[in-house]
């Protein structure tokens, strides 16, 4: 454990200069004591000795937490997040915390705080990590932990984790507790897991998977009954069947990523599975409902930090005058997190007059039932709703590769939008490395499950991993007679 340790530790001290993935790391001699203090338990606990990494927004006593914005610098929380209590409790070293984008709003990891972080991946050219949880998959993709526990608003742990060849895994909404994580989107938010291999996403998964009271939006022991209900009865011993959704297939893919996701698909039929597609016409209009929700959220959350209970307090040198909101969060607040307030801003004002808001959040629920509607495992709190014939989706996780670090394109506003879908449909998704292109760029597809198939959604991208990538598990797939294609 120790050797582990100090290796880990090492990567981080060497690397994170050029790949600014690690925002803080805590002394090797801190977690030097708390490796030998666990190695001296009887006990096996489920995460002992593995070494993780927690996004700059989740809160914990022994460290500041300020969701990489200048606002927040220096902010130090009286409490734990409930996750950090979990997975100490549960035997892991918390080697320090990510860089991310301010406040989780962007997709390039890049702030005034702390920088930009630069993808590991490729020595070259400086290619962007992606975002918000770009420095929690970095840091798993450099070796520098085990695993990395970011958020997912829409596609903030997937899309850095396919940019970087990791697995990024965002759970149902609700599965795990957010209290102590400083929020953007509170409908939308999920924590996420970025991790070097699916045993270890498991592994944590089962840790943080439990019911909190003290976050109301956290999935009651009675609501998980349910499900686990609903998955027995769904389940089957027989091939899986799956969801391809075909007008998901758009002019903006890159030709590469299509030869992927193609492969993938043949490959599945190979192993017997059954392929059908699927048409999810509302999924669509995901990222407009995505503007109109999230930032009208993220409006209501950045509200507190007005420089009395939370943010700096700020006067002027030359009169000695305490600076007023208006001007400490023009001072402090980043472009990008000012632009998305004052579009939240736009979609409650122009909400009220003309419903905006609330016919966004109709098109959600609309988008959340073409899924009902596609999988066979009913909905547990959409018992009304139509149910289909798959078991899991398989699609791209973004239309591009990785970007140039400043580098910009007419599809940048687009970034997320095939990972949205699924956080409004409030369902399980994880991003799975399936090879390299040509041209040296890592491609991730995304596993989709139905809301509370999570354990399931993991087995499912295990098998898409082993599929892509049979030299890593030397995957046999089943006999080609099996195999049965609908459309």
């Amino acid at each position: 454990m120790i050797e582990e340790l100090v290796t880990k530790y090492a990567n981080a001290v060497s690397k994170n200069t050029r790949i600014n993935a690690l925002t803080k790391l805590r002394s090797l001699d801190a977690l030097k004591k708390e490796a030998t203090a666990l190695s001296k338990i009887g006990c096996e606990l489920p995460l002992k000795g593995r070494i993780l990494t927690i996004k700059e927004c989740i809160c914990t006593k022994e460290d500041t937490a300020t969701s990489s914005s200048k606002i927040l610098e220096g902010y130090q929380s009286p409490f734990d997040a409930t996750i950090v209590k979990l997975l100490r409790d549960a035997g892991a070293l918390i080697l320090g915390s990510t860089n991310m984008d301010e406040f989780a709003m962007g997709v390039s990891s890049n702030n005034e705080l702390f920088g930009q972080t630069v993808n590991p991946l490729y020595d070259h050219d400086s290619f962007v990590a992606g975002g918000s949880s770009g420095g929690a998959a970095a840091a798993v993709a450099a070796g520098m932990c085990h695993a990395s526990i970011g958020t997912d608003t829409g596609g903030s742990i997937r899309l850095p984790s396919a940019f970087t060849g990791v697995f990024g895994f965002k759970p149902t909404y609700g599965r795990i507790s957010r209290f102590g994580v400083i929020p953007f989107a509170n409908s939308l938010d999920t924590i996420g897991i970025s991790g070097d291999s699916i045993d270890s996403v498991r592994r944590i998964f089962h840790v943080l998977n439990q019911h909190d009271k003290n976050d109301l939006s956290c999935m009651t022991n009675n609501q998980r009954t349910k499900v686990d209900h609903l998955i027995k009865n769904s389940s089957s011993n027989e091939k899986p069947v799956v969801g391809i959704p075909t007008n998901w297939n758009v002019a903006e893919l890159e030709p590469a990523i299509l030869d992927k996701w193609n492969e993938c698909i043949a490959k599945l039929e190979e192993a017997g599975c059954t392929v059908k597609e699927v048409y999810l016409p509302n999924s669509s209009y995901a990222l407009n409902i995505y503007f109109a929700v999230a930032y009208a959220e993220g409006l209501s959350n950045l509200a507190r930090y007005d420089g009395a209970m939370f943010g700096q307090h700020l006067v002027d040198e030359e009169t000695g005058r305490r600076l007023s909101v208006k001007e400490i969060r023009s001072m402090l607040v980043g472009e990008e997190v000012q632009k998305r307030v004052l579009l939240g801003a736009y979609s409650l004002r122009y909400g009220s007059e003309k419903g905006l808001f609330k016919k966004a959040q109709q098109v959600r629920r609309e988008i959340q039932r073409e899924f009902n509607k596609a999988f066979r495992m009913q909905n547990a709190l959409c018992h009304d709703d139509e149910c289909g014939t798959v078991d899991f989706i398989v699609a791209p996780v973004s239309l591009s590769f990785c970007p140039k670090i400043g580098a910009s394109s007419p599809n940048d506003l687009i970034t997320d939008a095939l990972l949205i879908p699924a956080n409004m449909a409030g369902a399980p998704s994880m991003s799975v490395p399936c090879g390299k292109t040509p041209e040296g760029f890592d491609v991730g597809l995304q596993v989709i499950a139905q809301f509370g198939d999570d354990e399931r959604c993991i087995q499912y991208s295990d098998l898409v991993h082993r599929l892509m990538n049979p030299d890593q598990e030397n995957v046999k797939p089943t006999s080609k007679s099996a195999v049965k294609t609908e459309h």
